[in-house]
């Protein structure tokens, strides 16, 4: 098993234990959103899916560009930064909340929304980037 196919396998293994805790956030939240909830989603993203999305842009994009210098790996980046962005309207929102300047149902649009882009990101990836790559590495 080369590197990339090791990689790839690591990542979508990592999807499907996100996904599984994004699942997980939404019954909680339909019981009740508490400030240590949110805490723990906004830990969960900033931790747990901002490790992968490094682990992406350092130690894929470096297998990429050995096996496939020419294939663009911008679109990683670009999801990584729009899911980053979403995370910052997050916490900004948080923050109205907690000072009564937005509402429960704001703050779980964004929640929400923010878990929409993370999937939506890994479908893409899934579906469309890894299956490209696995042609250019040979050992796969």
């Amino acid at each position: 098993m080369s590197r990339l196919e090791q990689l790839i396998t690591e990542l979508t293994t990592e999807h499907t234990e996100q996904l599984k805790k994004v699942e997980d956030f939404k019954k909680r939240m339909e019981e009740g959103l508490t400030d240590e909830l949110i805490e723990e989603i906004l830990n969960f993203l900033k931790t747990e899916v901002e490790n992968h999305a490094l682990k992406e842009e350092e130690d894929l994009i470096n297998e990429i560009e050995k096996v496939a210098p020419d294939f663009d790996t911008e679109a990683i980046i670009f999801g990584h930064n729009t899911l980053r962005e979403a995370i910052e309207d997050l916490e900004a929102t948080y923050e109205e909340y907690k000072k009564g300047k937005a509402s429960e149902e704001k703050l779980k649009k964004f929640i929400n929304q923010v878990f929409i882009i993370l999937k939506d990101h890994f479908i893409e990836e899934e579906n469309f980037l890894f299956p490209d790559l696995k042609k250019y590495d040979i050992e796969i």
